[in-house]
């Protein structure tokens, strides 16, 4: 039980951080988010198809991994909002 809530704990501090250090990063440059999407699933099919990898280093790509997804999506939601991309909802400003 103590690892379920720890796993949950950790995952949403991986949210967070995620968001909070792309509203950081897109005040400071502008962001593609396209490549930031192919990016994230690259880091991980490139060395797996190239190199057997230790788990300490599989998982340290894992979370690069998920880092990248979150800021694709975040910096997609950030458009919506800001009208730069046309989305499912409209943004009533």
């Amino acid at each position: 039980m103590l690892i379920k809530l720890l796993y949950c704990l950790f995952l949403i501090i991986l949210i967070l951080f995620s968001v909070k250090f792309t509203h950081f990063l897109m005040k400071k440059f502008k962001l593609n988010r396209w490549i930031i999407g192919f990016v994230a699933f690259l880091i991980l099919i490139i060395p797996s198809i190239f190199f057997n990898l230790n788990t300490i280093v599989w998982n340290i790509l894992l979370l690069i991994s998920a880092v990248l997804c979150i800021m694709f999506f975040e910096i997609t939601r950030k458009m919506i909002e800001d009208n730069k991309y046309k989305g499912l909802i409209k943004n009533k400003k």
